[in-house]
């Protein structure tokens, strides 16, 4: 069974445990889901007009800062879910147990929207809920 996430824009399916929570006042931030395991969340981005091709995106986005126990193990172009995307894979051994994150990116019209990951543990299983999010992104 799986939740719908709908606003004007764009619409993805998300599993029941997953909960929406509030985003607060975090900039650019369309949404931010828990799991119920409490190992696991993703946060959703829109950064409008920033989407002027999919090898800017892929380069700005490897030029985010970042801290120093944070390493990125891969970046490329793909497709997923029907959509050109730019996936990148890091991890934090720093942390007990690990963080691993996983963002993945794509344009609509001429905005950028990016689906972000952060899981602790090498096992963690909740990152096919998320896999499952970006797969049934729409946009209207």
């Amino acid at each position: 069974m799986s939740n719908m996430f709908q606003n004007e824009e764009l619409s993805f399916k998300y599993p029941n445990n997953w909960k929406l929570v509030e985003a607060g006042d975090i900039e650019n931030c369309i949404a931010v889901l828990d799991c119920d395991s409490k190992f696991s969340r993703v946060m959703i981005f829109k950064y409008p007009e920033e989407g002027l091709s999919l090898e800017y995106l892929k380069n700005a986005i490897e030029d985010i800062p970042r801290e120093e126990s944070l390493i990125v193990e891969d970046s490329h172009l793909t497709i997923m879910g029907n959509k050109e995307t730019h996936e990148l894979i890091a991890s934090d051994e720093s942390h007990e147990p690990p963080l691993n994150t996983h963002s993945l990116s794509t344009i609509n019209d001429r905005d950028a929207f990016s689906f972000n990951f952060f899981g602790f543990g090498d096992k963690n299983s909740d990152k096919e809920g998320f896999l499952m999010m970006y797969k049934t992104l729409e946009f209207k």
